[in-house]
């Protein structure tokens, strides 16, 4: 049984298939006001659309080095990916991962969504939906 699993494994190497065996994750995913000292300072659900900047964050657990985490924002009201934003962790865990979107003028009202992912995963880890009013 073990020449056949280091065989498939092999030939799944050999045919260039990425996968991910990462056991890390993100909780506590949430919008705050601000990022003080690496942690947010509140949670909140909504913005005015005079805000200079959007900040979404998450706890990320079990990362190993070089843990690839990924955050998509999106304006949900007219369907469309405003920005990706990607780093790479160091190794570390139980620590508060965040992005931040910045707007010179103001923020169109409606609905937004930011998407976390860690890895090559093709589905979020964490999503988060917030308004702009």
């Amino acid at each position: 049984m073990k020449k056949i699993v280091t065989f498939l494994v092999i030939a799944l190497l050999l045919t260039g298939c990425s996968f991910s065996f990462t056991t890390a994750n993100i909780t506590e995913p949430g919008m705050t006001s601000a990022i003080v000292d690496g942690a947010p300072v509140d949670t909140i659900t909504e913005y005015t659309s005079d805000v200079p900047q959007f900040f979404a964050y998450g706890i990320l657990n079990n990362a190993p080095d070089s843990t690839d985490i990924r955050f998509v924002w999106n304006y949900l009201t007219e369907p469309q990916i405003i920005d990706e934003v990607s780093f790479s962790s160091e190794g570390e865990s139980g620590i508060y991962v965040y992005s931040t979107l910045t707007n010179d003028g103001l923020w169109p009202l409606g609905d937004y969504s930011v998407e976390m992912f860690i890895d090559d995963r093709e589905e979020p880890d964490a999503v988060i939906e917030f308004s702009v009013r």
